[in-house]
């Protein structure tokens, strides 16, 4: 199955499993437990061995919005938080009960520094995916991206809220389950979650 996120095919990322692997700790993390909290420098990072987690962040409006998935067979980290000791913007949230081999940041830092040739391809494809989904919020609708999420994942739909997708998508509640309702074979009987 293909990542959830575009950068993680854009680059072979067993240089970063082999590191947690050989160094790491396993930790389970259960659901809604936090990896790492708003505000502060991210000191470890992880490999998820199974499970997801979601990345959270309260707008200015003081709402709860979904920013960002990463499931298993992915790295947990934030790039900025790691390589600059800056504090992460957001929350990271287990999804779900979840096994992580977690290292200190310092491993990865070194290793991208170590070889610039991987660290500017990590680099290219994390803009590249975030210049996509900037695009892609302009050049899609919000059915489309619906569509787009639904194709890309579609087990998110058994592990989040409605509410938390449409924050993901940055649209109403209301406006997801008219998309919902307009997506063929789709019943409001079918919702699992009541939200």
């Amino acid at each position: 199955m293909a990542q959830f996120n575009a950068f993680e095919e854009a680059i072979d990322f067993s240089f970063w499993k082999e590191l947690c692997e050989k160094h790491g700790e396993l930790h389970h993390y259960r659901r809604g437990e936090y990896f790492a909290y708003t505000g502060e420098a991210v000191k470890r990072v992880g490999w998820i061995v199974s499970g997801g987690f979601k990345h959270s962040l309260i707008d200015n409006s003081g709402r709860a919005k979904t920013v960002g998935f990463v499931f298993n067979d992915s790295v947990l980290a934030n790039y900025i938080s790691v390589m600059l000791d800056k504090k992460i913007p957001t929350d990271i949230i287990a999804l779900e009960d979840s096994d992580v081999l977690v290292i200190p940041t310092s491993m990865i830092r070194e290793r991208l520094m170590s070889d610039p040739t991987l660290h500017i391809r990590f680099l290219d494809a994390l803009f590249e995916q975030a210049y996509g989904h900037v695009l892609n919020d302009y050049r899609s609708t919000p059915e489309q991206r619906y569509r787009q999420l639904l194709a890309r994942y579609p087990r998110l739909f058994e592990l989040v809220s409605l509410g938390e997708i449409a924050t993901y998508l940055n649209i109403s509640r209301r406006q997801l389950h008219r998309i919902r309702e307009t997506v063929a074979g789709y019943t409001p009987d079918e919702e699992k979650f009541g939200n």
